[in-house]
């Protein structure tokens, strides 16, 4: 085999395995992205937190729910990692209705945003509007990209509280007491997602075969048109 088809070989073969993995990551996330946008627009279309928590969390604890006019409220204790130990989290998800019916933030920058959480317990106290990470930010223009906004704080033991939530326009959505258990208990946790039900959820594998297979086939051929191209002009310089 002459020299130059073996160096033509392995040069090919880079560039398969560089098609296969850009293909294996490009795909991998669309369909992850896909996956997360079908769950947040669940989440507004049936006021039902439990797949979307149930994806992003370990588990959760529902602690609290509300419906008014123009919101609903759901308040739970979810379980997360954080460096390998467990994270308790007091997530509070705010659902609009309708958004038709409601003023919320188009853009993070929005300075007209009045949306707020104000937590008030001897554990724990907390203003969204005097949190350094939070007090920035149009909190509510969560509705416009996931359809719902959410707070999520640290707790690291147990809570006895008020909770009051204040919407765009600064009026009071809830105002209500709320008592959190630092721990678990069985009876009361929801799992989160096994590795096969998100992969499930996801569905990756079929379109990265079919993507791979057309990208392959194009590329073999144009590698294969190339390799006639310079085997020609190789036979042409020697003769």
């Amino acid at each position: 085999m002459k020299r130059w088809v073996v160096y033509y070989l392995i040069i090919s073969l880079l560039f398969g395995a560089i098609i296969y993995l850009i293909t294996l990551f490009q795909i991998s996330q669309e369909k992850t992205n896909e996956a997360f946008i079908t769950l947040t627009n669940e989440v507004y279309e049936t006021k039902d937190i439990r797949e979307f928590t149930r994806y992003s969390t370990r588990g959760y604890k529902p602690i609290y729910r509300e419906e008014t006019a123009l919101y609903v409220v759901e308040i739970i204790l979810a379980l997360g990692s954080n460096e390998g130990l467990d994270l308790h989290q007091l997530v509070i998800f705010v659902i609009p209705q309708e958004k038709e019916n409601i003023n919320y933030a188009g853009e993070v920058s929005d300075r007209n945003d009045e949306s707020q959480l104000v937590l008030d317990a001897l554990s724990l106290q907390f203003d969204s509007k005097e949190d350094p990470s939070l007090k920035d930010y149009a909190l509510s223009v969560g509705i416009e990209t996931l359809g719902f906004y959410y707070y999520a704080l640290t707790l690291e033991e147990d809570l006895n509280g008020t909770v009051h939530l204040y919407d765009y326009d600064g009026n009071l959505i809830i105002d209500t007491e709320v008592t959190v258990a630092h721990e678990f208990e069985l009876e009361t946790f929801v799992e989160g997602m096994s590795d096969e039900e998100i992969e499930a959820r996801i569905n990756a594998d079929e379109a990265i075969t079919e993507t791979l297979i057309n990208r392959l086939l194009i590329f073999a051929s144009i590698d294969l048109v190339l390799a006639v191209i310079i085997s020609i002009i190789l036979r042409r310089r020697t003769q």
